[in-house]
């Protein structure tokens, strides 16, 4: 089809006088532009009135064929609104992209659920482990604390004050309690993440699994 054909032609009888003399006088390359007021009358000249210069308009060449069309200027309001569309449209992209990484990584990780739950096991064990360790690091030193205190008591039955190495060791001691304590917490509050982490991989695993074998039923 012919390029002339495809373009959008304005109809000479609908265009004022003042455009097909405009066209007529100008060079062959003059555009004339086009637009419309406020009262929906279509007018046309060599410059676009101010009022109406961020409106959408048209430009017409010598055989009166729209050669380009601009839209309405945008608002500060509507290029805002684009621009957070667009900026959550990024986010969404960018979720997606590091979601099918993470599963890829799963599935190329375990092989099975059970592959999941031994895995799980195996670092909460490990964790547990090392908390028999603390525990019973915290049982010598309470009997160290203990010794030290009755130390205490007896030279104050002797009528001395405690020595400051005495003070010194029970303090020592007291805090090294209190360090582990914290740590057996710590490694607590570590088995309940794995247990919730891990709790979050099987559920995802089942997801992915299900949508593969969907996948296969859905392919003749």
């Amino acid at each position: 089809m012919p390029r002339e054909k495809k373009m959008r032609r304005i109809d000479t009888l609908y265009l004022a006088p003042l455009l097909l003399a405009l066209l007529a006088a100008g060079p062959a390359t003059a555009r004339i532009k086009c637009w419309t007021t406020d009262e929906g009358v279509r007018e046309c000249g060599n410059v676009v009135p101010p009022k109406y210069a961020q409106k959408k308009r048209i430009e017409v060449n010598k055989q009166g064929v729209v050669v380009k069309e601009l839209e309405e200027a945008r608002s500060k309001e509507e290029i805002a609104a684009e621009r957070e569309r667009q900026r959550k449209l990024e986010e969404e992209r960018k979720r997606q992209a590091e979601q099918a990484r993470k599963d890829r990584i799963l599935l190329e990780t375990f092989s099975s659920e059970d592959d999941i739950v031994l895995t799980r096991d195996g670092k909460i064990a490990a964790l547990e482990s090392e908390i028999k360790l603390t525990r019973s690091r915290i049982d010598k030193l309470r009997d160290n604390l203990d010794q030290m205190i009755r130390a205490a008591a007896a030279q104050e039955r002797a009528g001395k004050e405690p020595s400051a190495e005495v003070t010194r060791d029970i303090a020592s001691l007291k805090r090294q309690i209190a360090e582990n304590e914290r740590h057996i917490q710590d490694k607590r509050a570590e088995q309940e993440a794995i247990r919730k982490e891990f709790q979050g991989y099987l559920e995802r695993y089942r997801e992915l699994r299900r949508q593969q074998t969907e996948g296969k039923e859905d392919t003749p």
